[in-house]
């Protein structure tokens, strides 16, 4: 994503500074280590019967409380506007909305299901998502 980005960056989302880019790398490694194998566990709790799904989405839910405080300044996860870090968190958010979208969208994280609502109704979405007529 980041060589992609380099090479044409049409909506600004690079980091505008090292301290930026630090901070945006920091949260897609988290998001990468930490988040996605909790992710995987809640996904596939059937395969992993050594405790519930609840437990599992239990072990995931500080991540989207970390998400849900950074989303509620102003609707994006580090700056006033899209970034790359909510374009490559974003689609782990929504497997893990897909997993139970009920609890999801009954849970306290408001802030968090609005901006994956919002991602997910955006003409970039739908054009990216678009099948191929193939």
């Amino acid at each position: 994503m980041h060589w992609a980005l380099a090479q044409h960056d049409p909506e600004c989302w690079l980091a505008d500074d090292q301290t930026a880019a630090t901070a945006m790398m920091a949260l897609i490694h988290h998001n990468d280590e930490s988040f996605k194998p909790k992710l995987d566990l809640y996904k596939y709790a059937v395969r992993f019967p050594q405790h519930s799904e609840t437990y599992y989405r239990g072990q995931a839910e500080p991540f989207l409380a970390d998400l849900n405080v950074r989303l509620s300044n102003d609707g994006y996860l580090l700056a006033s506007r899209y970034t790359r870090a909510d374009m490559a968190i974003f689609p782990f958010i929504r497997q893990f909305c897909n997993v139970n979208p009920d609890w999801f969208y009954a849970s306290k994280y408001q802030h968090l299901i609005q901006w994956l609502d919002g991602l997910i109704g955006s003409a970039l979405f739908h054009r990216v998502m678009q099948k191929s007529a193939d």
